[in-house]
């Protein structure tokens, strides 16, 4: 067997374990919120994490990658354990109350006096984001009043065209703080639990 797929099964097997022995909170954190990701070098890592935060004037420890390229295979259901591709999206996660608030107070003002955008499917997915603790000012209307927002986007579609950090997608959400983030993580991470008692053992 190849030693891409040895990793794969190793990085897999060493994640399943720790889902049987550490706390929900401690398998996150242990494999999603710090430590390196699988899919670059430590030097690559901190370049993505500085150029981001620096554009946001964050510190770059409030930038961090999840996704399949954090722990090199996918923990999402209907890819559980899948092996990420060399070119898997890089899943980017920016974690900030200021600028959450910024963004979420721009919304709350816009939604009072426009009432058309209430009524349109951006609006209801800006909401199901919202509940679910995160928001991606990608998608806000392009209108002056959301013009970080604008830059937002412009920026990471320009990071992406640059292929400084390979020919992949970038995406990104903004997180009021880490425990929202967490919470985010932990729905399929409980699922991955769940999916233990469904496996005979080794």
């Amino acid at each position: 067997m190849p030693a891409r797929s040895n990793d794969h099964d190793a990085r897999v097997d060493r994640f399943r374990s720790d889902l049987k022995a550490l706390h929900l909170n401690e398998v996150i954190r242990k494999y999603i919120t710090t430590g390196m990701p699988v899919a670059m070098t430590e030097d690559i890592y901190f370049g993505l994490r500085s150029t981001i935060a620096g554009e946001f004037d964050l510190h770059p420890s409030a930038v961090v990658l999840i996704g399949s390229s954090r722990t090199g295979f996918s923990i999402a259901p209907r890819k559980r354990y899948r092996a990420a591709r060399p070119n898997s999206d890089l899943d980017v996660a920016l974690v900030s109350s200021e600028r959450f608030d910024h963004y979420w107070d721009e919304v709350f003002a816009y939604s009072a006096t426009e009432g058309a955008w209430k009524r349109s499917p951006e609006y209801r997915h800006f909401v199901r984001m919202l509940f679910n603790g995160w928001i991606d000012p990608k998608g806000l209307p392009n209108v002056p009043r959301f013009e970080r927002a604008t830059r937002w986007t412009n920026f990471f579609d320009t990071l992406m065209q640059s292929r400084r950090f390979g020919p992949r997608r970038i995406t990104a959400r903004l997180y009021r703080t880490w425990s929202r983030l967490e919470a985010y993580q932990e729905k399929a991470v409980r699922k991955c639990i769940a999916h233990l008692g469904d496996q005979p053992d080794a």
